[in-house]
């Protein structure tokens, strides 16, 4: 009988303590993971009704506004695209994140604002002027205008007229006094405008005034106005579009620029004069032309089928997960539904405080987060696999797997996340909605591996997954741990089964063939765009209107295919309703309105409408040339934050280099696809090109972060050509299978969605092969390269020779002169490049360390 070892017992009570410590923890985790998900269903049900949708989406309200210039004088093209720019500003401040502000004509604005239809709402807060004074009462000219002011004859009291004709006074009060511009020396103007709030008028009122901060130079001038208009309580006039909004008088001098304005508003009329005063005063001013409620340009069709090829897409790979993975697969799918429901929350969220709208850019956002989702998953899933084939029991794995597998990731998210916060920030129209979906996606990615992943697969690991490797399918990793560990050796014709690589293969061997045929595609595709061009849109270069009225049943898939039949296959079609009408409104390419007006009689023809019953406008582009130059800046801001970023996360600006240039391979490659088969690029192919820009990143850190943690070791006795090679071998798995999982619903969507979806389907298909490609092939070449050029790595090429070497069962063979060494002593060695021996594990290996 042994003797009792006190320290061994109260060593194995503090491991059970903190074991059990552990996996409270992981439970409580879970619970609150719980409480989230049942959270975030009860905020998105249903999601139809609780999240906001797009123009494209729902449709909405379709305004036109026309430009007055002064004295019937016209109104200039730099006039007009600057109040396209604060309109659309003006919009984006009510909630409508999506909206559509297009020149129309001349002088017109098209403003289209998803889910709106009270019109007197829209153009109380869009069409205004938005000029805003205050002038001292004994500034003004006109005696009559000042003695109403003083008597407080500004406003009117407002009635309402009941069944028997009786009219009745009501608590609201209407502006009504009007002066004329040159009468009144203004004291300072919206331009001296640095903050705008709104807030209760007092404490102990229900009415809301809007509270200015002036800048300095206003502020010395209202300082020293109400200085001099203190002693006798003179008034100063608020005046707003040539309305007087009211006239309080001075009780003393007010020095720090807060003035206030009031005047009986409500929380909702305060709130847009806010949204009007922070967005500028427009240069010119507009009056209502006319408006319509409109249909989706997708049309409930082909939206109804994208749902469901998307659906069946993201079936398929819940199978694929599950083939492959096995039980492991489970658990990836319980982590998309809790990525799902969290993500879906948050719009609802977002949406329910008028702060979202879903638009087909943000389904593209979506489309992305879901795969980078998966992505973290799977590779959670190998990182937790390859550590049980290193030799480490499923417990220990599930701790420093999963922890190396969520750390790769949430490097590679918080990378797409600077390019999404940059989109957000600096890019407008859809890029900016692209930009906000992305970057909650990527936040519910990173709480979901906290918070769900992580902890569940470490409850499962010790128990379930230890007593059932088989199901969970880490059984052969299991098995072939022996091998790894150099335990065992392979026999002579003996073949190691298992879903992994056995042996790497030689990827950065052929180096100098991918990139030359990058460079080759790269220059063929800059010859063809600039012979070719590129074919843009309606949204970039313009084109016409084709407003058409009383259609009857026809549906807009018929109008589709009738335009294209007629030679403008890539027309958007919209549903209208007018006056109780219903009707469509068609954009086409055309920038001539004689051949636009010949396109609309034959579909008229076609379904016998009336000739007469359409008209034809010349249009603008919803991207014009502020949208387009903030899309660029934001762009390129993005790629500079992202090298600075990796060279910060990584401490080497030559991986952000290179990220970045295989970024911009892939985007040429989309654009030279595109070129080649003269497809339209449309806010659709951009909002897809965004999401190749997340996709391409992501895959490129995860191999960049394998390299810089394999490297690390200062006793590597290989090239980093070398184990560049046996990084990206190590991931590989990991890049098929996620690019594989990405693909299917994209494939779907291409080959049996809507012809409005294809577009964007084909771009993502293009971009999701060559995102994954360049990765390997392209990034991780040129970093190599350059890497091998440092003095610490050319001195492992000079010393191991400039080859490829080839690790096998993740071990490396000897390099040429330790095997001369080992000779020497009488070993058996066996040359590099001798595959049989390698196979037949008696090649001398380095084991790597754990």
């Amino acid at each position: 009988m042994k003797p009792s070892n006190p320290g061994s017992s109260s060593s194995s009570k503090k491991r059970r303590k903190t074991s059990q410590h552990v996996n409270r923890r992981n439970v409580w985790l879970l619970i609150v993971t719980t409480l989230l998900v049942v959270g975030s269903v009860f905020m998105f049900t249903p999601p139809q009704e609780k999240i906001n949708q797009g123009l494209d989406i729902q449709g909405g309200l379709s305004v036109v506004l026309t430009a007055k210039g002064e004295d019937g004088a016209a109104v200039s093209a730099e006039d007009m695209e600057k109040s396209r720019a604060i309109i659309e500003s003006r919009v984006n401040s009510l909630g409508a994140s999506e909206a559509t502000v297009a020149l129309q004509s001349t002088d017109q604005v098209l403003v289209q604002i998803p889910g709106l239809s009270d019109t007197e709402e829209a153009l109380a807060t869009i069409g205004k002027t938005g000029k805003l004074e205050f002038a001292r009462l004994d500034s003004f000219t006109d005696e009559a205008v000042r003695t109403k002011i003083e008597t407080g004859q500004y406003m009117e009291q407002e009635s309402v007229t009941d069944a028997m004709g009786n009219r009745f006074p009501t608590s609201e009060q209407k502006l009504t006094l009007h002066v004329d511009e040159g009468t009144y020396t203004p004291i300072v103007t919206g331009d001296d405008i640095e903050r705008v709030t709104v807030g209760q008028a007092s404490e102990a009122s229900t009415d809301y005034a809007v509270n200015l901060k002036l800048d300095s130079e206003g502020a010395s001038a209202f300082a020293q106005a109400t200085k001099e208009l203190a002693p006798t309580k003179g008034q100063i006039v608020i005046i707003l579009d040539g309305v007087v909004q009211s006239a309080p008088a001075v009780q003393g001098e007010i020095p720090n620029g807060d003035v206030s304005i009031t005047g009986g508003y409500t929380l909702d009329e305060a709130k847009s004069m806010q949204t009007v005063l922070e967005s500028g005063s427009l240069p010119v001013s507009f009056e209502f032309a006319q408006s319509q409620t409109v249909g989706p340009t997708l049309g409930q069709d082909a939206l109804a089928s994208g749902v469901l090829v998307a659906g069946i897409g993201l079936a398929l790979v819940m199978l694929y997960l599950l083939l492959f993975y096995h039980g492991l697969g489970f658990i990836t799918a319980a982590a998309m539904a809790v990525f799902a429901a969290l993500y879906l929350g948050i719009l609802a969220t977002l949406s329910h405080f008028g702060l979202f709208s879903l638009s087909l850019a943000g389904i593209a956002g979506i489309v992305l987060t879901i795969g980078m989702a998966a992505d973290s998953s799977i590779l959670t899933l190998e990182r937790f696999r390859e550590e049980i084939r290193m030799g480490r029991s499923v417990r220990a794995a599930s701790k420093t797997g999963v922890r190396h597998g969520i750390m790769t990731s949430i490097d590679a998210d918080l990378v797409t996340l600077v390019s999404a916060l940059t989109l957000f920030l600096l890019a407008s129209a859809s890029v900016k909605g692209f930009g906000l979906t992305l970057a909650l996606g990527i936040l519910c990615d990173i709480a979901m591996m906290l918070l769900f992943k992580a902890p569940l697969i470490r409850l499962l690991a010790p128990r379930a997954i230890a007593k059932h490797p088989g199901f969970w399918g880490v059984s052969d990793s299991q098995n072939a741990a022996p091998y790894f560990d150099g335990e065992k050796q392979l026999a002579e014709g003996e073949k190691l089964r298992g879903r992994f690589i056995k042996r790497d293969f030689d990827i950065l061997g052929l180096r100098k063939y991918f990139l030359t045929a990058a460079c080759i595609v790269v220059a063929a595709i800059a010859i063809i765009v600039g012979v070719r061009g590129i074919n843009f849109g309606i949204e970039f270069i313009g084109g016409t209107s084709i407003a058409f009225h009383d259609t009857g049943d026809v549906s807009i898939e018929q109008v589709r295919d009738a335009f294209g039949e007629a030679g403008e296959p890539d027309a958007v079609v919209q549903t209208t309703v007018t006056d109780g009408e219903e009707g469509f409104l068609v954009r086409t390419t055309s920038t001539s309105a004689e051949d636009a007006t010949a396109v609309a009689n034959d579909v008229a023809d076609t379904f016998g409408w009336s000739t007469s019953g359409f008209e034809v406008t010349t249009i603008g582009p919803d991207w014009g040339a502020s949208v387009i130059q903030s899309s660029i800046l934001a762009f390129v801001v993005s790629l500079v934050l992202i090298i600075g970023y990796i060279s910060i996360r990584f401490r080497d600006y030559k991986m952000g280099v290179t990220a970045v240039v295989a970024l911009l391979h892939d985007l040429v490659i989309v654009f030279g696809v595109y070129a080649i088969l003269g497809h339209e690029v449309t806010p659709n192919t951009i909002a897809a090109l965004l999401t190749i820009l997340g996709y391409s990143l992501y895959d490129t850190v995860v191999v960049f972060h394998r390299i810089n943690e394999n490297m690390k070791s200062d006793s590597v006795k290989c090239t980093f050509m070398s184990m560049a090679n046996h990084s990206v071998n190590e991931v590989l798995i990991r890049s098929l299978n996620t690019s594989i999982t990405s693909l299917i619903p994209v494939v779907a969507m291409l080959l049996f969605g809507g012809e409005t979806l294809k577009d964007f389907a084909l771009a993502m298909t293009i971009g999701l092969v060559t995102g994954c490609y360049s990765s390997i092939a392209i990034a991780t070449p040129l970093y190599a390269i350059w890497k091998t050029r440092e003095d610490r790595f050319a001195k492992l090429q000079k010393k191991y020779g400039t080859g490829v070497q080839r690790f096998f069962l993740n071990k490396l063979p000897m390099a040429a002169k330790a095997e001369a060494a080992a000779s020497e002593h009488g070993q058996a060695v066996v040359a590099e490049g001798a595959t049989q021996a390698a196979e037949t594990g008696e090649t001398n290996h380095k084991k790597k360390g754990k």
